[in-house]
């Protein structure tokens, strides 16, 4: 496959009229996202409150975290602190603030090694302030009849100083704690990161789109039907391109992963401790293992929309969205124990959809299957997985821990298996183009 048209060729006519709208374009984008935020604050309550999960569980530092019903007690309006519109390449470049943002959560957490010694946890309610998070990067946008809506986030977040207040019970006195950390990375809130910047791309997401909905393209181009049909030949000849070479990589990329055998992976042995019965306040400590564990089709990569592409210098940049057509995870052996007995069985675990996003840097444009050398820079992030179902056999007189199996399974996809399929598939892609004599990271 080889795209002669890359890079698009735009004719001077439409060139001087996008150069003159652009500034303005920019600015107006600007002062329609501070007053539309005006008036938002001014409808809509600073105390409303979102749940971002509803339950987590991931394993740290030799310990077990379960956050739940983590949801927002205080919001602000995020705030553009920069925006430029690139109308040529059908991007946005911006910085956003998102101000100050309250948390609450129940959470649970258990040594392992303190387990071993002596049967206890430590669980209560979290309070906490984010007082500042940032993000800057570029937001491909798609023409939709007369408008414009945002679809490509390729944004790198900054969460910085955080309040912690913890409420836990101690020989029956109910007892605060308060900490300040630097960054996200240093609190329990770390294994919900993921999470916390989708919540602020959604939000953003939305906001933008209130605005970029507004726009009329005939409006902008002065009702000059010729240069807007220029216009919207030229965005869909760059959209075509870009899909293209990613197709053409993603081929390459699914192909190296069957052949080399990496479609099928082994995954770690999985353990937790649990309380039974699950809701007695005088209860016996049990203990689950899950073993002989894989995660497949990870071969089945595609593209789930289209993409955005953009030249700075010499680099250009391909970011969108991605898919695995199927994702599955499961254990041929699982034990649980109280008192030393148990049943044991099998788990199967199926997803029905997840989202993932990808970008690629190259020295130049991709014009052929042979300019893949080109490329030099890989992201891959698998954003979301939902729609879980777990499989579980043999529970028997231990029947009433089915749904804190299923917790945990559906905790462990979207966390631990969710960042090692996202390892394995970066470490191929690296393997493959360092294999064609490329170095880079």
């Amino acid at each position: 496959m080889i795209f002669h048209s890359a890079p698009v060729k735009v004719d001077a006519d439409l060139s001087h009229a996008i150069d003159r709208m652009q500034p303005e374009f920019g600015a107006y984008l600007k002062r329609a996202f501070t007053n539309a935020q005006i008036r938002r604050d001014y409808i809509v309550s600073a105390a409303s409150s979102h749940l971002i999960l509803d339950k987590a569980f991931y394993q740290a530092d030799n310990s077990d975290v379960v956050i739940k019903n983590l949801r927002t007690t205080r919001s602000e309006s995020p705030r553009l602190t920069s925006i430029e519109a690139d109308l040529m390449q059908d991007v946005l470049v911006l910085s956003v603030d998102f101000g100050a943002l309250s948390l609450e959560c129940e959470y649970e957490m258990i040594n392992r090694d303190v387990m071993n010694l002596l049967p206890v946890s430590s669980d209560g309610v979290l309070n906490a302030t984010i007082e500042s998070t940032r993000a800057k990067g570029r937001i491909g946008y798609r023409i939709l009849g007369d408008s414009l809506q945002a679809t490509n986030f390729d944004l790198k977040y900054k969460i910085e100083r955080i309040h912690l207040e913890a409420t836990y019970s101690k020989a029956g006195e109910k007892m605060h704690s308060q900490s300040k950390r630097s960054s996200i990375e240093q609190t329990i809130l770390k294994g919900v990161q993921r999470e916390i910047e989708d919540y602020f791309q959604d939000k953003l997401q939305s906001q933008l789109n209130e605005i970029l909905n507004d726009v009329s393209l005939t409006t902008l181009f002065q009702e000059d039907e010729e240069l807007l049909r220029k216009h919207l030949g030229r965005a869909k000849a760059r959209s075509d391109i870009s899909n293209d070479i990613m197709d053409l990589f993603l081929t390459q990329v699914r192909k190296i992963i069957s052949d080399w055998g990496f479609s099928q992976m082994d995954i770690q042995d999985f353990e937790k401790s649990f309380r039974f019965p699950t809701d007695s306040l005088s209860f016996f400590w049990g203990s689950f293992e899950a073993t002989e564990g894989k995660v497949r089709n990870l071969s089945t990569l595609y593209r789930t929309g289209d993409f955005s592409i953009y030249q700075e210098g010499d680099n250009v940049t391909l970011f969108g969205p991605l898919g695995l057509r199927q994702l599955e995870c499961d254990y041929d052996k699982y034990i649980a124990k109280v008192w030393g007995i148990g049943p044991s069985g099998k788990i199967a675990i199926t997803t029905g959809r997840n989202s993932a996003k990808i970008r690629i840097t190259s020295n130049g444009w991709i014009t052929s299957i042979e300019d893949i050398d080109k490329i030099h820079s890989i992201d891959f992030k698998i954003e979301r997985i939902d729609k879980i179902f777990v499989d579980i056999t043999g529970l028997g007189v231990l029947s009433q821990m089915w749904s804190h199996i299923v917790s945990w399974m559906t905790a462990l996809l979207k966390n631990r298996v969710l960042i090692f399929v996202e390892d394995i598939v970066k470490q191929q892609i690296d393997q493959y183009l360092s294999a064609r004599s490329i170095n880079f990271y």
